[in-house]
């Protein structure tokens, strides 16, 4: 039936003071619902087990949530000593127990090391104790001195054996003398044959260590000719 002078077809209730009435009407049946289990309980007149003393049936219920609250406790410190590093690594906790043990081996180590602070007295030794005999040089890499007034700035030059004969010189080149670039071997060949005419060479001859040659002065023409 619409109320005179709205437009709703009922009373407007705010829903919200609705629900806080409807929240004390359940608040107050839990408390007698709860009351009623109180009494029941101390009348005796809650369901036990049949194996349980009649006479006792006040006592079955809270013994049960004694025995759940227990069970709960122990089964958290249970989970929390498992949980424990000791659990986890047993043979850690084992070592850690037996300190007196551990310092001992450490001890008896010790003693069997030697001391780096107290080196032992070493004898002579018989290298050194040996004469040490020259090594003699190879017969065919006798270095000699170089033609007097002759220089080398490159330091490839090795040594100048006799030859044999007046005009001619013999340059023996180290190996690094390969790794040069052409231009470069050129321009030292070069060199070294100007120094050997200023000296008064009419010939010029560059040998390696085994004797091959690596060049000679040109016949014909002047200048320096360098062989792979």
């Amino acid at each position: 039936m619409e109320r005179s002078g709205s437009e709703l077809p009922v009373v407007y209730e705010n829903p919200w003071r609705a629900l806080g009435r409807d929240l004390r009407a359940v608040a107050a049946s839990c408390m007698l619902a709860l009351r009623r289990l109180w009494r029941r309980q101390w009348e005796g007149d809650l369901p036990v087990p049949p194996f349980w003393p009649r006479r006792q049936a006040t006592l079955f219920w809270p013994a049960l949530l004694l025995a759940l609250l227990l069970l709960t406790l122990g089964g958290g410190v249970a989970v929390q000593l498992l949980r424990s590093p000791s659990a986890e690594n047993p043979g850690q906790a084992s070592v850690e127990s037996l300190p007196i043990a551990a310092e001992g081996t450490a001890a008896e180590v010790e003693a069997t090391e030697p001391s780096l602070e107290s080196p032992a007295v070493a004898g002579p030794d018989p290298r050194e104790a040996e004469p040490q005999e020259p090594v003699a040089p190879s017969p065919g890499l006798e270095a000699i001195a170089l033609p007097p007034g002759f220089s080398d700035d490159s330091g490839l030059v090795m040594a100048a054996p006799e030859s044999g004969i007046a005009a001619l010189l013999e340059l023996r080149i180290s190996q690094a003398f390969k790794a040069l670039e052409e231009p470069e071997r050129q321009r030292l060949a070069q060199q070294w044959w100007q120094q050997a005419l200023g000296l008064g060479y009419e010939r010029l001859r560059l040998i390696d260590s085994g004797g091959a040659e690596l060049g000679r002065n040109a016949v014909v023409g002047g200048g320096m000719i360098l062989l792979d």
